[in-house]
């Protein structure tokens, strides 16, 4: 347990996650675990989500599930931009048809979703999603590696040493992180054309392809005009491994790499919003911490929990309010899918103990939300 470092309050963590971050810390080359607000048991597998950790000589490929490369993007538009607010009713349909086409794969089901937020100057276009089927095709690949070491090995394990795999590998890895990258922006600028289309931004309408949600547009900048429309997009990543961080190999499940001069995305709840956040600069901890933080406000309650409190403990008025500020996701039975209802912000911890805790972070805005698409299953 010397090798653990909680930026949380360890008291505050559920006892079967706790026992996982102890267990797993005690295995082979793991130098350090750092352990972050929004922690959670996995089932899945033996180390919890919202952690990261260090190694030199081996490789534990297996951690981040066949979510790997996920990741949260966003594009942002000054309000200076901006013609006149998001009509749901005229367009939330439309969206929603219209993401279903920006890639081959959809969003993905759980907590990934494509939403409008703003702030008191900017609109933002947000995508929570990963690699879909790639990354399932690169964790059986590294399965197959495990399971071939592991006879080597003589025992069953989940690692492996470094050496074990080569240069093909790596590229393997990063291409794969590449496609999830290229997948947010995708999501993202065709959004922010759909909205030119719809007449809510100043841009040259005329100059946008009628065939632009077939297009690829993951060779577009980080920043610069898009049809005539001023953005600037960031990503950050929280389902991963980097292989030569100073000699190290920093595994993160559930937390989010940082950057120097980036600004990476915490969301919060489908019904709360988000927060953006950078490094703070000079700041020892940052570096403490693994150069990484949070991912997500953390749950309050199971999904399980969840839909027994929606039903049982939230007041009818309660319910009621949901249903009249969030109506574009009501079903025609006039019932929020149970998907939608597991991301409501009852669902989730009080995001006050991120910055108690992670003391590195600089926050840059909060978000508050205009409209979400969220669990696509293609």
């Amino acid at each position: 347990m010397d090798n653990i470092q909680y930026f949380c309050n360890p008291a505050t963590i559920e006892q079967n996650a706790l026992e996982q971050v102890t267990a797993y810390s005690n295995n082979p080359d793991i130098e350090k675990l750092c352990v972050f607000t929004d922690i959670h048991y996995c089932d899945e597998k033996a180390v919890p989500v919202g952690v990261a950790f260090s190694t030199t000589d081996y490789i534990y490929p297996l951690i981040t599930g066949k979510d790997i490369g996920c990741g949260v993007m966003f594009l942002k538009i000054s309000k200076e931009d901006w013609l006149k607010p998001f009509d749901k009713k005229a367009h939330y349909q439309g969206l929603n048809l219209a993401h279903q086409k920006m890639t081959d794969d959809g969003l993905g089901g759980g907590n990934h979703f494509l939403s409008l937020e703003e702030d008191d100057e900017n609109v933002y276009i947000l995508c929570h999603t990963g690699t879909r089927n790639r990354g399932i095709g690169l964790y059986q690949h590294c399965y197959k590696l495990t399971q071939e070491y592991s006879l080597e090995h003589g025992q069953e394990v989940t690692f492996l040493p470094k050496e074990y795999v080569d240069e093909q590998f790596y590229d393997y890895y990063e291409s794969i992180l590449k496609f999830g990258y290229e997948r947010r922006k995708n999501f993202c600028v065709k959004t922010l054309i759909f909205l030119q289309n719809a007449n809510y931004i100043k841009c040259e309408k005329s100059q946008i392809p009628k065939d632009y949600l077939s297009q690829n547009y993951a060779k577009v900048g980080e920043e610069g005009k898009l049809f005539g429309t001023t953005y600037q997009l960031q990503d950050s990543i929280h389902n991963h491994l980097r292989f030569d961080v100073e000699g190290k190999i920093i595994h993160r499940k559930g937390s989010t790499e940082l950057k120097e001069k980036k600004t990476v995305v915490i969301p919060l709840s489908m019904t709360r919003g988000s927060l953006l956040v950078e490094l703070m600069p000079y700041h020892p901890t940052g570096q403490e911490a693994l150069f990484s933080c949070a991912h997500g406000a953390g749950r309050k309650y199971s999904r399980f929990d969840t839909m027994k409190y929606w039903k049982s403990t939230l007041k009818e008025k309660d319910r009621k309010a949901f249903k009249k500020q969030f109506a574009e996701m009501l079903d025609r039975s006039g019932k929020f899918p149970s998907g939608y209802i597991q991301e409501f912000d009852f669902a989730y911890k009080d995001h006050s103990e991120i910055f108690e805790h992670q003391t590195y972070l600089k926050k840059i805005t909060e978000t508050r939300p205009i409209a979400t698409i969220k669990y696509t299953e293609i």
